[in-house]
């Protein structure tokens, strides 16, 4: 209980804590700038990804990315580097309308300069050319999106992984 509280309020103050245990002694640094949580992943998304994404800002959209990120998308192939994903981006911005599109965020770990988040998403594409919706997407499905920690202390995209969830059957 005492050790609990220790370590509670040294993760609170922000300060490291030193533990000692059948005489060998463990540093645990608990520091605010290195902890990449839920709620920051959720906002990058939000604000980085999304609203980017949704107005056809290819090159905005990009910068959420590491430049080694790879997607892994609906009966896509695998989309290496920010190459890959701008010609992603771009056949979106220049194909097909994003009306509606969300992520929210149920989960998430975080391991040294490596973080992955995951939770669903809902997402309504239209294709310009007929104003139908896009042939196989179904609108929601699950994510997963591993970040990376950046040697400026920033976090982005190493690998942005979603599938749709299947259709309903009518059944």
């Amino acid at each position: 209980m005492r050790i609990t509280f220790i370590l509670a309020a040294a993760a609170l103050s922000g300060c490291a804590v030193h533990l000692k245990t059948d005489g060998v002694q463990n540093n645990i640094a608990v520091t605010q700038s290195e902890e990449w949580t839920l709620a920051k992943a959720q906002y990058a998304i939000d604000t980085d990804y999304i609203a980017p994404f949704k107005a056809g800002k290819v090159e905005q959209w990009l910068k959420i990315f590491d430049k080694d990120a790879v997607g892994l998308h609906n009966r896509t192939p695998a989309m290496q580097g920010k190459e890959g994903l701008g010609g992603f981006g771009s056949f979106v911005a220049q194909n097909l309308d994003v009306t509606a599109m969300s992520v929210k965020l149920t989960g998430h770990r975080q391991v040294g300069d490596l973080a992955y988040s995951w939770g669903t998403y809902r997402s309504s594409l239209i294709m310009r050319s007929s104003g139908l919706p896009m042939p196989g997407h179904s609108g929601e499905g699950k994510v997963l999106f591993v970040w990376k920690k950046q040697t400026d202390d920033s976090w982005k995209i190493a690998v942005d992984m979603g599938n749709d969830l299947p259709a309903p059957t009518g059944n």
